[in-house]
């Protein structure tokens, strides 16, 4: 069996709202830009560094 049956078998049972998740993770898989897919990546981990960030600063108020 190839991937893409594989992949297909997959999500052929899958309720709606989880297909617009694979959706949009296949979308951004395909994205050509590398520079986008990093900026992408890194925004999770970036966020939590802001929020710390964030709270130190208000702490005092």
């Amino acid at each position: 069996m190839s991937k893409q049956q594989i992949i297909e078998n997959l999500i052929s049972t899958d309720p709606e709202n989880k297909l617009d998740i694979i959706l949009a993770f296949v979308q951004f898989v395909l994205l050509e830009n590398g520079e986008i897919n990093n900026l992408l990546l890194s925004e999770p981990s970036l966020s939590g560094e802001w929020m710390l960030e964030e709270d130190k600063a208000w702490q005092d108020l």
